[in-house]
């Protein structure tokens, strides 16, 4: 934590069905430490809890997984002329981030700003562009907390409820989520507990955090402890509990892996034959992440209150599970290959992302070589990270995702642009 100028971190360990232990380190805040009630953003965690609104109404015959959720919103709809023609979004769609909807994330309001409603936020009259139909439903996975924007204006047009209102209730208390809570104005019991938030140097943000009325996508509050209740009582209806929130069926539906290794609100992998679900979340000045066994009692939640916060939360889980032996995370190696500065030089510059995720202007990457080696920053970045060589053009980060960076030469050898994690288009531009 020294090391990354993260200032407080919070974890729980699920063990054999029950929370085996549950710590917290350094500060939440000015005149706090971090405790195990101390509340941090869950950021984008707080989407397969949301996922669970909508499958709440589904289980109640309010809601359908496969029609067209235009016919459940009032006074907004889906856009997407004529790619929704003959391929209307669903709310399956919507769940496994298939409907191929813009605006992968929220950037958030500083505390205290007006708030836009949902509607606002989905016409573009937020601080995102509006969020519409720009990629074939059910092409291709493409990450987008627009979608959960769009079950959140669901469950409020079925309900007649706000969100929080309706999760609140209907989900995390039922749950025993009591230190919980989608409300972006905090009922002061759980403001006096709720951690700040701090950027990459340690320093606490100006606003102190910011708010999120994207509520499904990015709006829960929330501790380890509580994830940990939410991901056994998904374990205990799995294992046969009949008094959980859903039903075993509709549990099991969450689980089943759709494009992109996503299930219905979690993401979904495989390890020894054993399932695990999982979620990690980016808020302004909050960085977080889970994973548990769908089918074993395992699993672990980390929770920090800094920009800087990934990978010590990496390191921290694979330690947790080697220790455990869940056998979560296997070790990586990798063979780095020689690379003359002269050559690595030429890999260096600003590349533009021609792949359409739906962000906010340009998403640019700037490649430097500092120290006599290659590094990258992505624009939401204030760091340089760096890139290890394993062939002559291609190269591996290992802080977060051991994604690859290959790059494009022309017929006469000039780099011409990159594709990042076997998907993302770079072109560079100088």
């Amino acid at each position: 934590m020294n090391k990354t100028n993260l200032p407080g971190l919070s974890v729980a360990v699920i063990h054999k069905g029950k929370i085996d232990w549950a710590k917290g380190y350094g500060i939440a805040n000015t005149t706090s430490k971090v405790n195990t009630d101390t509340l941090f953003q869950a950021a984008s965690i707080s989407k397969p809890i949301a996922a669970l609104a909508a499958l709440k109404l589904v289980e109640q015959g309010k809601l359908k997984l496969d029609v067209d959720v235009n016919q459940y919103l009032k006074g907004w709809n889906v856009e997407g002329s004529q790619l929704t023609k003959e391929n209307p979004v669903t709310l399956r769609h919507l769940l496994t981030h298939n409907a191929g909807l813009s605006v992968p994330g929220f950037p958030g309001y500083a505390t205290g700003s007006k708030l836009p409603s949902t509607i606002d936020i989905l016409s573009g009259k937020g601080n995102t562009h509006k969020v519409e139909v720009n990629q074939l439903p059910g092409k291709n996975w493409r990450y987008s907390g627009g979608g959960y924007t769009v079950i959140q204006k669901i469950v409020e047009d079925i309900t007649g409820l706000s969100f929080s209102e309706y999760a609140d209730n209907q989900i995390l208390k039922p749950m025993g989520m009591t230190s919980s809570t989608f409300k972006h104005v905090l009922p002061m019991m759980l403001k006096q507990r709720a951690s700040a938030a701090y950027d990459q140097n340690g320093k606490m943000y100006p606003a102190i955090y910011n708010d999120y009325p994207e509520k499904a996508a990015a709006g829960l509050w929330t501790t380890p402890s509580d994830l940990a209740l939410y991901v056994m009582h998904m374990q205990s209806i799995i294992a046969g509990k009949t008094d959980g929130i859903l039903k075993k069926s509709t549990v099991e539906s969450i689980f089943i892996k759709h494009q992109g290794d996503w299930g219905l609100g979690p993401s979904i992998r495989q390890v020894n034959n054993q399932i695990i679900f999982g979620h990690d979340g980016k808020n302004l000045g909050f960085t977080n992440d889970f994973n548990a066994f769908v089918n074993e009692g395992e699993g672990i939640i980390v929770m920090s209150n800094g920009d800087s916060g990934s990978l010590t939360n990496m390191k921290v889980m694979m330690a947790i599970s080697k220790y455990y032996e869940m056998g979560m995370y296997k070790r990586k190696s990798i063979d780095v290959f020689y690379v003359p500065l002269d050559k690595l030089k030429e890999f260096t510059g600003k590349y533009k992302m021609s792949t359409n995720i739906g962000y906010s202007g340009d998403y640019i990457v700037d490649i430097r070589v500092i120290d006599e080696k290659l590094q990258f920053k992505a624009p939401d970045e204030e760091k340089f990270s760096r890139l290890y060589p394993v062939e002559e053009t291609k190269f591996i980060e290992v802080e977060s995702k051991f994604n690859p960076y290959v790059f494009h030469k022309d017929d006469v050898g000039r780099v011409i642009g990159i594709t990042v994690a076997d998907k993302f288009k770079f072109e560079k531009i100088s």
